[in-house]
């Protein structure tokens, strides 16, 4: 939290000095080209999204030289995570981060990053999503989507949380409503392991879990602490079944119809800010659990073995439609 204050600070005094360097009161007021840039969390600085919004806000200050600028509105202003992505396609709005599973829509094989038991750490994930293979599966969604992948970030682990008992086995599962993305991989992964769910918008999870709607939820550790969660729930199984990919995007023929050093600064801008949003998810997730703990959860470590050993028919179900077991094997090696 610390580090986080001091770079977004020091990012700040940066933005400052070139400001007045070029003779204006902010870079902000001599920006040629603003951007809408919108994503699903609170305007907190200590939350990755808008801290992940800040940085990249600063960057592209400092590498246009005051010529690009960015309007950043969080906590879904600019509609839900698949309506908002919806507007980067049409061109409406330039930029967003959203987890990559709820823009899959726009090219099926996308959704390769959603399989379960997938990636095995922040650090393997880096690697497929900044290697070759991770690169081609994003020219590929470009080719797909007219949306240019300007990267991703391994935003963290999902984890189940619930209000009624410990999930400490698929079996666990049966029994429980669990709120999911609007995705076909999640729903068949927790068919595979027992569970029954509730494809719901992220904004809607707070009130369902107030209401008993559903009993618990699957998401990321960050964002579950970031909607504050620990007000509802009472359990939190570390199961890390899926990572969250959080894609940050920009509407393609935007982008190519900018001046090639605006280009450049969106793509230096882009490469720091994920670079440095890695870093402090994978810091900051054990964090998060502790600190669900402090509030009240009880955690959870299960043997995931026999949930790995659940989900393996998710993958002869969908290997097919994300570019084949070639692939895959492909992102597993790249971890390496």
């Amino acid at each position: 939290m610390r580090h986080l204050k001091r770079l977004l600070q020091a990012a700040a005094c940066a933005a400052a000095a070139l400001a007045l360097a070029l003779g204006a009161a902010s870079p902000a007021s001599a920006a040629k080209y603003t951007m809408k840039f919108a994503h699903n969390s609170p305007p907190k600085p200590d939350l990755l999204y808008q801290a992940c919004a800040l940085l990249f806000r600063t960057h592209l200050q400092i590498y246009s030289r005051g010529e690009a600028d960015v309007d950043i509105y969080p906590s879904s202003q600019l509609g839900n995570d698949t309506v908002a992505a919806k507007k980067v396609q049409l061109g409406s709005i330039e930029i967003q981060i959203v987890a990559s599973n709820n823009i899959s829509g726009f090219d099926r094989r996308y959704d390769v990053y959603t399989l379960p038991f997938l990636f095995g750490s922040f650090k393997g994930a880096a690697k497929v999503f900044d290697g070759p293979v991770g690169q081609k599966i994003a020219e590929d969604f470009r080719q797909k989507s007219g949306i240019r992948v300007l990267g991703n970030i391994a935003t963290g682990f999902r984890n189940i949380t619930n209000s009624k008992h410990p999930i400490l086995k698929p079996a666990d599962l049966g029994g429980l409503r669990i709120r999911i993305a609007k995705n076909p991989i999640m729903v068949a992964t927790y068919e595979a392991m027992g569970g029954s769910t509730i494809g719901m918008n992220p904004t809607e999870t707070f009130s369902a879990l107030s209401t008993k709607t559903v009993d618990g939820q699957d998401g990321g550790s960050a964002w579950a602490w970031a909607q504050k969660f620990y007000e509802v729930q009472k359990f939190l199984s570390v199961t890390r079944h899926q990572l969250v990919a959080g894609s940050l995007i920009i509407n393609d023929k935007y982008y190519a119809g900018l001046p090639k050093p605006i280009q450049a600064a969106i793509i230096r801008a882009a490469k720091e800010t994920i670079g440095w949003a890695n870093a402090y998810a994978e810091q900051e997730e054990e964090k998060i659990v502790k600190g669900f703990e402090a509030k009240g959860l009880k955690i959870d470590r299960p043997d995931l073995a026999p949930f790995r050993e659940a989900v393996k028919p998710v993958y002869n179900k969908f290997a097919g439609q994300l570019g084949g077991m070639g692939l895959v094997q492909r992102i597993i090696d790249a971890q390496k």
